[in-house]
């Protein structure tokens, strides 16, 4: 059963730029390896002081086979933002007729 995972980084839209300056195409890497271990879809959006990644995956288990291999990549892209480790929460579809 799929997952949605949301991924809440505490950044300005600056720092997103910066990071994007300072890695030219490390957004792009870490997508490209999210999707080659089955990332099914990927959003982003923002408000005031936050960015928000919304990531659908087939399964954790794709999802912790990602962030195994990704995690060095994870890491740099913070250190190009100057921001502190994001906050990540999955869920799960409801059961039922409720959805």
């Amino acid at each position: 059963m799929a997952i949605v995972v949301t991924v809440r980084i505490e950044a300005t839209l600056e720092q997103i730029a910066t990071a994007d300056r300072l890695e030219p195409g490390l957004y792009d890497e870490i997508i490209a390896l999210a999707r080659e271990h089955g990332m099914l879809s990927h959003r982003r959006v923002y408000r005031d002081g936050a960015v928000m990644d919304i990531d659908e995956w087939p399964s954790e288990e794709a999802r912790d086979a990602f962030r195994a291999v990704a995690q060095p990549l994870i890491t740099r892209m913070g250190a190009a933002r100057g921001t502190k480790p994001s906050a990540a929460e999955i869920w799960h579809d409801m059961p039922g007729p409720n959805h």
